[in-house]
């Protein structure tokens, strides 16, 4: 009688304890489908993933089926069972990876090219370059965008240990320039010069700025000057470390 208790109590436990762990597993994440209409954006593409990658200032760690970090090769698919993204991933965070579109297209590749330096390129659905960004020890340090033309639409680049601003430009799409952000010397404090453009090629707004310390970024230092389309003046005004000193007109 005693044994047959002893068997009841121990068969209830263990009863107890496998409802428990399919409880457990129920709460872990698994693996999702997606729509590309859930995921893809027209301006920015399929970042989804990029919470994942540290260099892009992803902060996220990404956990296993099991709810532990995810490690080594991942795989993430479309509703209709098309590839979406491959990673290879080490303590929740991806080392490399690669999207794809429905068609099978790449989207962006992520990958090593040395020890410290790694490189993202971004992809339009017909194949031609997006973006391409170089980074240095995670840290982005040449930044080209491009039309779906193929002309370069934005540049941006540091020198190699990201401390120093070395251009920041944006271009219309025939080529011509929108707004070029250039240093004017090597010496501290940095001095930079700014100017923009109206599309027919007219210069709109000239600026004379510097790096502050202080502000933590470009403040105006010198002449802003400002023009129609037509190449006339419209003001002048001169500041001082980022406050107006004086109104020229």
């Amino acid at each position: 009688m005693i044994k047959r208790i002893t068997y009841i109590i121990l068969l209830v436990l263990f009863a107890i304890g496998v409802n428990a762990q399919v409880n457990f597993n129920g709460q872990v994440s698994h693996a999702k489908q997606y729509e590309l209409r859930d995921m893809y954006d027209s301006t920015y593409g399929i970042q989804y993933f990029d919470k994942f990658c540290p260099a892009m200032g992803g902060d996220s760690n990404r956990k296993s089926p099991q709810g532990y970090a995810a490690s080594g090769w991942v795989e993430d698919h479309y509703t209709n069972g098309a590839l979406i993204h491959r990673g290879f991933y080490a303590n929740g965070q991806i080392t490399i990876y690669t999207n794809y579109y429905p068609t099978g297209a790449i989207e962006r590749d992520y990958k090593l090219v040395t020890e410290r330096k790694t490189e993202l390129k971004k992809f339009f659905p017909n194949g031609k370059m997006k973006s391409d960004v170089e980074y240095l020890d995670g840290n982005s340090i040449l930044w080209h965008d491009y039309f779906d033309n193929g002309q370069v639409a934005y540049v941006e680049e540091y020198d190699k240990k990201h401390e120093r601003l070395l251009q920041r430009c944006s271009y219309f799409k025939d080529g011509k320039p929108s707004s070029l952000f250039q240093p004017e010397g090597d010496k501290k404090p940095y001095r930079y010069s700014k100017r923009e453009y109206f599309d027919n090629g007219q210069l709109r707004e000239s600026q004379e700025m510097l790096y502050s310390s202080d502000a933590l970024d470009f403040v105006k230092d010198g002449d802003d000057k400002t023009f129609d389309e037509k190449g006339n003046l419209q003001s002048d005004v001169v500041y001082a470390a980022g406050a107006v000193d004086h109104t020229i007109k």
